[in-house]
Protein backbone atom coordinates (compact mmCIF):
# COMPACT_ATOMS: atom_id res chain seq x y z
CA UNK A 1 0.00 0.00 0.00
CA UNK A 2 0.90 3.31 -0.92
CA UNK A 3 1.95 5.05 2.52
CA UNK A 4 1.54 8.91 1.81
CA UNK A 5 -1.53 10.49 3.68
CA UNK A 6 -3.28 11.47 0.87
CA UNK A 7 -3.37 8.04 -1.16
CA UNK A 8 -5.81 5.92 1.13
CA UNK A 9 -9.25 5.57 -0.10
CA UNK A 10 -11.49 5.76 2.80
CA UNK A 11 -14.93 4.89 2.15
CA UNK A 12 -17.65 7.07 3.43
CA UNK A 13 -21.24 5.05 5.13
CA UNK A 14 -24.21 5.83 6.51
CA UNK A 15 -23.08 8.45 9.83
CA UNK A 16 -23.86 7.33 13.24
CA UNK A 17 -27.01 8.33 13.98
CA UNK A 18 -26.11 10.00 17.52
CA UNK A 19 -22.98 11.84 17.60
CA UNK A 20 -20.82 10.28 20.68
CA UNK A 21 -16.77 8.95 21.51
CA UNK A 22 -16.34 5.66 24.26
CA UNK A 23 -18.58 3.87 22.67
CA UNK A 24 -17.60 -0.45 23.18
CA UNK A 25 -17.44 -1.71 19.21
CA UNK A 26 -17.65 -5.74 19.31
CA UNK A 27 -17.90 -7.66 15.78
CA UNK A 28 -20.48 -10.08 15.87
CA UNK A 29 -22.12 -12.24 12.81
CA UNK A 30 -20.80 -9.74 10.07
CA UNK A 31 -22.33 -6.79 11.85
CA UNK A 32 -20.68 -3.95 14.54
CA UNK A 33 -22.44 -3.21 17.58
CA UNK A 34 -21.68 0.17 19.40
CA UNK A 35 -22.47 -0.10 23.53
CA UNK A 36 -22.77 2.67 25.71
CA UNK A 37 -20.43 5.82 24.92
CA UNK A 38 -20.45 9.53 26.47
CA UNK A 39 -22.09 11.81 24.43
CA UNK A 40 -21.19 15.35 25.51
CA UNK A 41 -17.18 16.68 25.21
CA UNK A 42 -14.56 15.73 27.80
CA UNK A 43 -14.49 17.72 30.85
CA UNK A 44 -14.75 15.50 34.20
CA UNK A 45 -14.94 18.22 36.61
CA UNK A 46 -18.03 19.44 34.90
CA UNK A 47 -19.55 16.38 34.29
CA UNK A 48 -19.67 13.55 31.63
CA UNK A 49 -22.69 12.59 29.93
CA UNK A 50 -22.99 8.56 29.99
CA UNK A 51 -26.01 6.75 27.85
CA UNK A 52 -27.28 3.33 27.65
CA UNK A 53 -27.02 3.16 23.94
CA UNK A 54 -26.83 0.05 21.85
CA UNK A 55 -27.04 0.47 18.08
CA UNK A 56 -26.15 -2.62 15.51
CA UNK A 57 -24.19 -1.98 12.02
CA UNK A 58 -24.88 -3.99 8.68
CA UNK A 59 -22.24 -3.35 6.36
CA UNK A 60 -23.78 -5.44 3.81
CA UNK A 61 -27.01 -3.07 3.91
CA UNK A 62 -25.17 0.30 4.96
CA UNK A 63 -27.90 0.26 8.22
CA UNK A 64 -28.16 1.56 11.49
CA UNK A 65 -30.50 -0.39 13.85
CA UNK A 66 -30.98 0.78 17.48
CA UNK A 67 -31.21 -1.75 20.02
CA UNK A 68 -32.50 -2.19 23.71
CA UNK A 69 -30.81 -0.21 26.33
CA UNK A 70 -27.87 -1.39 28.27
CA UNK A 71 -29.83 -1.46 31.57
CA UNK A 72 -27.71 0.79 33.82
CA UNK A 73 -25.98 3.79 32.64
CA UNK A 74 -22.41 3.09 32.29
CA UNK A 75 -19.26 3.67 29.46
CA UNK A 76 -15.76 2.30 29.25
CA UNK A 77 -17.43 -1.47 29.88
CA UNK A 78 -14.86 -4.18 28.62
CA UNK A 79 -17.00 -6.28 25.71
CA UNK A 80 -16.63 -9.10 23.43
CA UNK A 81 -18.30 -11.60 21.64
CA UNK A 82 -18.36 -15.33 22.47
CA UNK A 83 -20.98 -18.12 20.89
CA UNK A 84 -22.81 -15.39 18.93
CA UNK A 85 -23.66 -13.29 22.16
CA UNK A 86 -21.65 -10.26 23.56
CA UNK A 87 -20.53 -9.97 26.95
CA UNK A 88 -19.96 -6.76 29.22
CA UNK A 89 -17.63 -6.67 31.96
CA UNK A 90 -16.91 -3.76 34.55
CA UNK A 91 -17.57 -0.29 33.18
CA UNK A 92 -17.95 3.23 35.38
CA UNK A 93 -20.95 5.16 36.13
CA UNK A 94 -22.45 8.08 38.20
CA UNK A 95 -21.85 7.91 41.62
CA UNK A 96 -24.52 8.59 44.67
CA UNK A 97 -23.45 11.91 45.09
CA UNK A 98 -21.10 14.51 43.40
CA UNK A 99 -20.10 15.00 39.90
CA UNK A 100 -20.82 12.14 36.96
CA UNK A 101 -16.88 11.36 36.96
CA UNK A 102 -15.74 7.94 36.74
CA UNK A 103 -17.20 5.47 39.97
CA UNK A 104 -15.99 1.96 38.64
CA UNK A 105 -18.08 -1.21 38.65
CA UNK A 106 -18.41 -4.69 39.08
CA UNK A 107 -21.16 -5.44 36.67
CA UNK A 108 -20.91 -8.18 34.02
CA UNK A 109 -23.75 -8.63 31.86
CA UNK A 110 -24.23 -10.38 28.42
CA UNK A 111 -26.36 -9.00 25.69
CA UNK A 112 -27.99 -11.85 22.92
CA UNK A 113 -28.34 -10.05 19.47
CA UNK A 114 -30.70 -12.49 18.45
CA UNK A 115 -33.19 -11.83 21.21
CA UNK A 116 -32.43 -8.36 21.48
CA UNK A 117 -32.28 -8.63 25.28
CA UNK A 118 -29.96 -8.57 28.42
CA UNK A 119 -28.79 -11.18 30.91
CA UNK A 120 -26.79 -10.58 34.17
CA UNK A 121 -24.18 -12.88 34.75
CA UNK A 122 -21.80 -13.67 37.61
CA UNK A 123 -19.90 -9.79 38.46
CA UNK A 124 -16.29 -9.25 38.17
CA UNK A 125 -14.83 -9.94 41.84
CA UNK A 126 -14.07 -6.32 42.36
CA UNK A 127 -14.64 -3.19 40.50
CA UNK A 128 -12.83 -1.51 37.16
CA UNK A 129 -13.44 0.40 34.32
CA UNK A 130 -11.15 0.58 31.06
CA UNK A 131 -10.49 -2.95 30.71
CA UNK A 132 -10.17 -5.34 27.85
CA UNK A 133 -11.70 -8.23 27.02
CA UNK A 134 -11.62 -11.00 24.35
CA UNK A 135 -12.20 -15.07 23.53
CA UNK A 136 -9.81 -17.50 23.68
CA UNK A 137 -10.21 -21.49 24.06
CA UNK A 138 -14.02 -21.14 25.05
CA UNK A 139 -13.12 -18.85 27.80
CA UNK A 140 -13.61 -14.99 28.01
CA UNK A 141 -10.56 -12.91 29.34
CA UNK A 142 -10.93 -10.06 31.20
CA UNK A 143 -6.94 -7.61 31.34
CA UNK A 144 -6.38 -4.58 33.38
CA UNK A 145 -8.41 -1.85 33.85
CA UNK A 146 -8.56 0.82 36.86
CA UNK A 147 -10.28 1.14 39.92
CA UNK A 148 -10.89 4.65 42.27
CA UNK A 149 -8.99 5.02 44.61
CA UNK A 150 -9.58 5.71 48.43
CA UNK A 151 -7.80 5.89 51.75
CA UNK A 152 -7.77 3.78 54.88
CA UNK A 153 -11.16 2.77 56.48
CA UNK A 154 -13.06 4.36 53.65
CA UNK A 155 -15.51 1.74 52.48
CA UNK A 156 -16.20 3.53 49.17
CA UNK A 157 -14.22 6.18 47.23
CA UNK A 158 -15.25 9.55 47.23
CA UNK A 159 -16.64 11.56 43.77
CA UNK A 160 -13.53 12.92 41.67
CA UNK A 161 -11.12 9.81 43.30
CA UNK A 162 -7.63 9.61 41.39
CA UNK A 163 -7.63 6.31 39.81
CA UNK A 164 -4.62 3.30 39.44
CA UNK A 165 -4.81 0.48 37.36
CA UNK A 166 -4.62 -3.36 38.04
CA UNK A 167 -2.60 -5.85 35.87
CA UNK A 168 -4.81 -8.85 36.87
CA UNK A 169 -6.02 -10.99 34.43
CA UNK A 170 -9.42 -13.14 34.38
CA UNK A 171 -10.66 -15.82 32.54
CA UNK A 172 -14.42 -16.07 32.08
CA UNK A 173 -16.14 -19.58 31.61
CA UNK A 174 -19.64 -18.79 30.26
CA UNK A 175 -20.52 -22.29 30.93
CA UNK A 176 -20.09 -22.50 34.90
CA UNK A 177 -20.09 -18.58 34.94
CA UNK A 178 -16.97 -18.15 37.00
CA UNK A 179 -14.23 -16.55 37.08
CA UNK A 180 -10.35 -17.77 37.71
CA UNK A 181 -7.25 -15.71 38.27
CA UNK A 182 -4.50 -15.69 35.86
CA UNK A 183 -1.01 -14.77 35.93
CA UNK A 184 -0.74 -11.15 36.01
CA UNK A 185 0.07 -8.34 32.91
CA UNK A 186 3.57 -7.72 33.66
CA UNK A 187 2.33 -4.20 33.57
CA UNK A 188 -0.79 -2.48 35.13
CA UNK A 189 -3.18 -1.37 31.95
CA UNK A 190 -6.04 0.62 31.30
CA UNK A 191 -7.20 1.91 27.75
CA UNK A 192 -5.80 -0.83 26.14
CA UNK A 193 -6.40 -3.61 23.54
CA UNK A 194 -6.63 -6.86 24.21
CA UNK A 195 -6.42 -9.47 21.05
CA UNK A 196 -6.19 -13.40 20.93
CA UNK A 197 -4.33 -14.67 18.01
CA UNK A 198 -2.40 -18.09 17.39
CA UNK A 199 -3.81 -19.25 20.47
CA UNK A 200 -2.18 -16.23 22.56
CA UNK A 201 -3.32 -13.14 24.48
CA UNK A 202 -1.61 -9.89 23.18
CA UNK A 203 -2.27 -7.03 25.76
CA UNK A 204 -1.36 -3.85 23.74
CA UNK A 205 -0.58 0.00 24.69
CA UNK A 206 -3.02 1.42 26.89
CA UNK A 207 -2.25 3.88 29.80
CA UNK A 208 -0.68 3.72 33.32
CA UNK A 209 -2.16 5.37 36.45
CA UNK A 210 -5.86 6.64 36.10
CA UNK A 211 -8.39 5.63 33.30
CA UNK A 212 -8.91 9.84 32.43
CA UNK A 213 -6.84 11.32 29.57
CA UNK A 214 -6.62 14.67 31.13
CA UNK A 215 -5.60 13.69 34.79
CA UNK A 216 -2.94 11.30 36.32
CA UNK A 217 -2.25 9.04 33.41
CA UNK A 218 0.78 8.56 30.48
CA UNK A 219 0.31 6.27 27.64
CA UNK A 220 2.64 3.52 27.20
CA UNK A 221 3.49 1.58 23.64
CA UNK A 222 4.53 -1.61 25.75
CA UNK A 223 3.22 -4.88 24.25
CA UNK A 224 2.62 -8.39 26.33
CA UNK A 225 1.99 -11.97 24.85
CA UNK A 226 0.23 -14.32 27.50
CA UNK A 227 0.71 -17.93 26.74
CA UNK A 228 -2.11 -19.81 28.24
CA UNK A 229 -0.29 -23.50 28.28
CA UNK A 230 1.77 -22.21 31.01
CA UNK A 231 0.16 -19.05 32.55
CA UNK A 232 2.91 -16.76 31.65
CA UNK A 233 3.56 -13.53 30.22
CA UNK A 234 6.39 -12.41 27.97
CA UNK A 235 7.46 -8.79 26.87
CA UNK A 236 7.50 -8.54 22.65
CA UNK A 237 8.45 -5.15 20.30
CA UNK A 238 7.13 -2.38 21.30
CA UNK A 239 4.10 -0.46 19.60
CA UNK A 240 5.86 2.43 16.63
CA UNK A 241 3.83 4.93 19.29
CA UNK A 242 1.82 4.85 22.43
CA UNK A 243 -1.41 4.65 22.24
CA UNK A 244 -4.82 4.52 25.06
CA UNK A 245 -8.43 4.35 23.76
CA UNK A 246 -7.86 2.93 20.29
CA UNK A 247 -9.38 0.10 18.23
CA UNK A 248 -8.19 -3.21 17.49
CA UNK A 249 -9.22 -6.02 15.05
CA UNK A 250 -7.77 -9.07 13.98
CA UNK A 251 -7.53 -9.84 9.95
CA UNK A 252 -5.32 -12.31 7.94
CA UNK A 253 -3.50 -13.40 11.01
CA UNK A 254 -2.38 -10.32 11.67
CA UNK A 255 -3.93 -7.50 14.69
CA UNK A 256 -4.60 -4.21 13.56
CA UNK A 257 -4.50 -1.19 15.86
CA UNK A 258 -6.30 2.35 14.88
CA UNK A 259 -5.97 5.64 16.20
CA UNK A 260 -6.27 6.42 20.24
CA UNK A 261 -5.21 9.50 22.11
CA UNK A 262 -5.61 11.57 18.77
CA UNK A 263 -3.10 9.57 16.58
CA UNK A 264 -3.58 8.90 13.22
CA UNK A 265 -1.82 6.07 12.41
CA UNK A 266 -2.97 2.42 11.94
CA UNK A 267 -0.40 -0.22 12.98
CA UNK A 268 -0.03 -3.87 11.65
CA UNK A 269 1.92 -6.67 14.08
CA UNK A 270 2.82 -9.59 12.91
CA UNK A 271 2.53 -11.92 15.50
CA UNK A 272 5.36 -14.47 14.01
CA UNK A 273 7.91 -12.01 13.51
CA UNK A 274 6.92 -9.85 16.55
CA UNK A 275 7.14 -6.78 13.93
CA UNK A 276 4.97 -3.83 13.64
CA UNK A 277 4.80 -1.37 10.28
CA UNK A 278 2.54 1.44 9.90
CA UNK A 279 -0.36 0.15 6.96
CA UNK A 280 -2.41 3.73 6.70
CA UNK A 281 -3.27 7.13 8.51
CA UNK A 282 -6.73 8.33 9.62
CA UNK A 283 -8.14 11.30 7.80
CA UNK A 284 -8.49 12.66 11.13
CA UNK A 285 -6.77 11.75 14.56
CA UNK A 286 -9.64 10.82 17.11
CA UNK A 287 -9.98 9.92 20.56
CA UNK A 288 -12.67 7.16 21.62
CA UNK A 289 -13.11 6.10 18.42
CA UNK A 290 -15.04 2.25 17.75
CA UNK A 291 -15.30 0.09 14.93
CA UNK A 292 -14.30 -3.44 13.49
CA UNK A 293 -12.95 -5.40 10.68
CA UNK A 294 -15.51 -7.21 8.27
CA UNK A 295 -15.09 -8.70 5.02
CA UNK A 296 -11.62 -7.17 4.78
CA UNK A 297 -12.61 -3.08 5.57
CA UNK A 298 -11.35 -1.81 8.74
CA UNK A 299 -14.22 0.71 9.90
CA UNK A 300 -13.61 3.55 12.43
CA UNK A 301 -16.69 4.92 13.99
CA UNK A 302 -17.46 7.79 16.47
CA UNK A 303 -15.21 9.09 18.68
CA UNK A 304 -14.30 13.16 19.39
CA UNK A 305 -12.34 15.55 17.34
CA UNK A 306 -9.98 17.97 19.61
CA UNK A 307 -10.89 21.36 18.49
CA UNK A 308 -8.74 25.02 19.84
CA UNK A 309 -12.06 25.27 22.31
CA UNK A 310 -11.85 21.28 23.56
CA UNK A 311 -13.56 18.64 21.44
CA UNK A 312 -16.63 17.58 19.40
CA UNK A 313 -18.13 13.83 19.25
CA UNK A 314 -18.99 12.97 16.32
CA UNK A 315 -21.47 10.40 14.09
CA UNK A 316 -18.19 8.99 11.13
CA UNK A 317 -18.34 6.08 9.88
CA UNK A 318 -15.46 5.09 7.48
CA UNK A 319 -13.93 2.34 6.22
CA UNK A 320 -10.98 0.80 4.65
CA UNK A 321 -9.98 -1.99 2.23
CA UNK A 322 -7.10 -3.49 4.41
CA UNK A 323 -6.90 -7.02 2.26
CA UNK A 324 -3.58 -5.98 0.46
CA UNK A 325 -1.67 -4.31 4.15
Amino acid sequence: MNTTATSYDWKTHTPFPEPTWELEGVECNNKIYLIGGISNAWGAKSGWIPNRMVYEFNPATDQWTRKVNVPDVMHHMAVTEYNGDLYCFGGYRTPNTGPDDWLPVANAMKYSPTKDSWTEIAPLPFARGAASATTLNGEIYIAGGSYACRRKNESEAKPLAPHTSTNELLAYNPITNSYTTCAPMLTARNHHVLEALNGKLYAMGGRVGSSNAFTFTNKIDLVEEYDPTDDTWWPKSKMLAAHGGMLSCIHNGAIYVSGGDAIKMIEKYDAQIDKWTVVAELPQARLGGSGGCINGRLYVMTGHLRTPTGSQPVGDNISLDISNC
